[in-house]
């Protein structure tokens, strides 16, 4: 998945990864996508949200 596209980047886990997540979580289902297949989390010494690069393409980023 070294393909994903890298959305935001915090230091450590907190409330405003949460709430990232879930804006862009909100926006996979509005345009009908599973989130869990658009939007992932990792902790690579930083919290890193990436999202898939066709759903970051579809609203024109690529």
């Amino acid at each position: 998945m070294d393909d994903w596209v890298e959305v935001a980047r915090f230091d450590s886990m907190s409330d405003e990864v949460h709430k990232q997540k879930a804006r862009i979580e909100g926006l996979a289902m509005d345009v009908g996508l599973l989130p869990e297949k658009v939007v992932q989390v990792e902790n690579k010494g930083k919290i890193i949200i990436s999202v898939h690069p066709e759903f970051y393409n579809y609203y024109g980023h690529g």
